[in-house]
């Protein structure tokens, strides 16, 4: 489950999740409701609703803070209901040289998985060198090919508003330990401004009716499995100029969930003053199902 939400939160930044392609990220803050679109097997759990709360916070010149809280039940044969709480904090150089990772599991309000890291290139080209805060202080590098979430998100800003369809890039989110994965993304032809059906008719996505936006599928595979061709976890979105992404379809491959927005605020960039302010998010009320 780490890794799926850490890609959540790559996405969600797109911002996962962005961003105009000249002005940065756009921070604000966003509640998503989740329900199954598809299932596939019985033996295992079985999703029955979720919620995802969002938050960009920073500017260019600060940095972005992307923090996340993802709710889910799920049940499973005898065992009864499940409740996932997975709550992640990660911060990122908009020069694309630092990323770090903070998040905290909980399986019924019990902790179940811990996970901190940190990865700091010297300069633009250089291998990045990382640790994980594991007790043991586990070092890694990846090499200089690999680039963070936020970079990720720009590139495929751009890339859209230049009429690519396609992009592959190594990227490196913190998910899986060490290791990277091959981010393969499909993008799809532009949407006007205001002419996305779904969002019209949502009145919660009213500031993004003057933008434009872009549909994206995105598969990511595991590098580390050099006999696998499956992507572990595949995302569809609707992405607009600005990174605010809306109409979220996430395949974990036994079971999808189709997600809805359904609260956005936009909130003013960061002060370039050195600090930044702790992200607000809804209480375990608000950012898990009922």
């Amino acid at each position: 489950m780490r890794m799926k939400a850490l890609h959540l939160a790559m996405i969600f930044g797109m911002a996962w999740p962005t961003m105009a392609p000249a002005a940065g990220l756009v921070a604000y803050r966003a509640l998503y409701s989740f329900e199954p679109a598809r299932v596939d097997s019985s033996t295992g759990p079985v999703p029955v609703d979720g919620a995802i709360a969002y938050e960009v916070s920073g500017s260019e010149c600060a940095g972005y803070t992307v923090a996340t809280r993802i709710g889910n039940r799920f049940v499973q044969d005898q065992q009864g209901e499940k409740l996932m709480d997975l709550q992640s904090t990660t911060f990122e150089t908009a020069d694309g040289l630092e990323f770090q990772l903070d998040q905290t599991q909980y399986v019924n309000k019990t902790v179940a998985d811990q996970a901190r890291i940190s990865v700091k290139r010297p300069s633009p080209g250089q291998v990045a060198h990382g640790e994980i805060k594991d007790g043991k202080g586990t070092q890694f590098a990846v090499g200089p090919e690999v680039i963070f979430p936020t970079a990720h998100e720009k590139k495929l800003l751009a890339a859209a508003a230049k009429g690519e369809t396609r992009d592959e890039t190594l990227i490196y989110d913190g998910s899986d330990g060490a290791n990277y994965f091959r981010a393969i993304t499909f993008i799809g032809k532009k949407r006007e401004a205001g002419s996305y059906a779904p969002d019209t008719a949502n009145a919660e996505a009213k500031p993004l009716q003057g933008l434009a936006s872009w549909p994206f599928s995105i598969g990511y595979y595991a590098t580390a499995d050099k006999g696998s061709d499956a992507p572990v976890f595949q995302a569809s979105f609707n992405m607009y100029e600005n990174g605010v992404t809306t109409e979220l379809l996430f395949d974990y491959g036994t079971y999808a969930m189709r997600g809805r927005l359904q609260k956005l605020e936009m909130l003013p960039d960061e002060a370039c003053d050195g600090t930044q302010q702790k992200p607000k998010l809804p209480d375990a009320q608000g950012a898990t199902p009922q």
